[in-house]
């Protein structure tokens, strides 16, 4: 067997043993990002992948890296470890956090609806889809970096990087908010934790941050 082969077997089974350990995932309701405010109106949620890693060649699956023997690092993506609720194998990341966007703020009450875009809109394309589905606002994150790197010999912190533009459109003005956030979030670790886990309530916790941002609720909340 080759050694890249060999490798691939490892990181396989390094992600079952975390999918599949004694700490169960939490529940999808506890893995969606809630809102401090409200919106009565129909939104469209999207979340599209530009990120570099995967400009140069990484699958849309891939979120990040565990090192495992020997400090060997090893690729990371939805399906191995981040699968928890039905239809996630078939989900690439940004389709993964739209999912999750969007039934947050469904369990919120808002009328919140996912649609894919492979791009940020122009002020006209984004017109067309609130138009085609009747909807008032949509929200657009575009993902530059969404990346952890996680060390699996030993129990330690672990980085999760982001990188999010994030454009609101409303119907009747165009693009109404163009913003960044970017930043590095420091995830606390402990023996008892799961890693699967510590990275769905980090997922939640960025997408929270970013719903709750005061710009982003200044035009979406509801006046």
């Amino acid at each position: 067997m080759r050694i890249s082969s060999v490798l691939k077997l490892c990181g396989a089974l390094l992600a079952a043993a975390l999918t599949t350990g004694c700490v169960t995932s939490i529940p999808f309701e506890q893995q969606l990002p809630q809102p401090a405010y409200q919106n009565d109106d129909s939104v469209l949620i999207t979340v599209i992948d530009n990120r570099t890693r995967v400009q140069k060649g990484k699958p849309r699956e891939f979120v990040g890296v565990a090192h495992g023997s020997f400090g060997i690092p090893f690729d990371w993506s939805v399906p191995q470890v981040l699968a928890v609720a039905e239809g996630d194998k078939e989900r690439d990341l940004a389709e993964f956090l739209e999912h999750r966007l969007s039934n947050g703020l469904q369990q919120k009450g808002w009328q919140a609806q996912a649609v894919k875009m492979d791009h940020l809109p122009s002020a006209a394309e984004a017109e067309a889809a609130l138009k085609q589905a009747n909807a008032k606002t949509l929200l657009a994150l575009e993902l530059k970096e969404w990346y952890f790197s996680i060390n699996l010999n030993w129990v330690s912190d672990f980085n999760f990087d982001t990188d999010t533009n994030i454009r609101v459109y409303q119907i009747d003005s165009g693009e109404v908010l163009s913003k960044n956030i970017t930043e590095r979030d420091v995830i606390v670790q402990k023996a008892s934790d799961s890693p699967q886990n510590n990275i769905l309530i980090a997922y939640r916790e960025q997408l929270r941050q970013i719903i709750d941002d005061p710009q982003v609720r200044a035009v979406l909340a509801k006046q």
